[in-house]
């Protein structure tokens, strides 16, 4: 295999050969998450909060309360964040959420955006903003670069784009 094969497959450690195990799957994800969330919520936060948050949401059926760091994309009184888990389903219909942006508290109001071609714009803003994002997940990187081709593939494969409608 030579470096153009490499190159055409997403790099993400979940889609190596054979390397699978509960450190990697469980242990390595919730131990980022944590110190994520840990950054994200004390003066450390200009580490990382110029490309990401803290998000936190209900859950439709329990009630529970989430909280996740999740990266974004930001315009005015917009976000954008992307997500191919199941944990998007609680955030439609105008579900309301509170983001923590640069240690400030947002109330907003989430929807899925379902025109693909909107999602797919979306997606390549967030990826331009966060450009590590594209590697644990789903997205082929070639030559350091994600094409519009496999933007509108990774979306038709189930990766969602869910606006943020912030409120005052």
């Amino acid at each position: 295999m030579d470096d153009r094969d490499l190159g055409s497959k997403a790099a993400g450690y979940r889609l190596l050969p054979a390397r699978r195990s509960v450190l990697m799957d469980r242990v390595v994800p919730f131990a980022v998450k944590a110190f994520f969330m840990v950054v994200l919520h004390t003066p450390l936060h200009p580490i990382l909060s110029s490309r990401w948050a803290s998000l936190e949401f209900t859950g439709r059926r329990s009630g529970k309360i989430y909280r996740t760091p999740i990266a974004y994309y930001r315009e005015g009184d917009r976000v954008w964040i992307t997500t191919g888990s199941r944990w998007w389903l609680n955030l439609q219909h105008g579900a309301r959420v509170r983001l923590l942006l640069r240690l400030r508290a947002h109330v907003g109001a989430a929807d899925q955006v379902t025109d693909p071609a909107e999602a797919a714009r979306r997606l390549r803003q967030i990826l331009d903003a966060v450009p590590t994002l594209a590697y644990p997940g789903d997205v082929r990187i070639v030559d350091g670069r994600v094409s519009d081709a496999e933007l509108d593939r990774v979306i038709a494969a189930g990766r969602k784009v869910l606006e943020i409608r912030l409120q005052s």
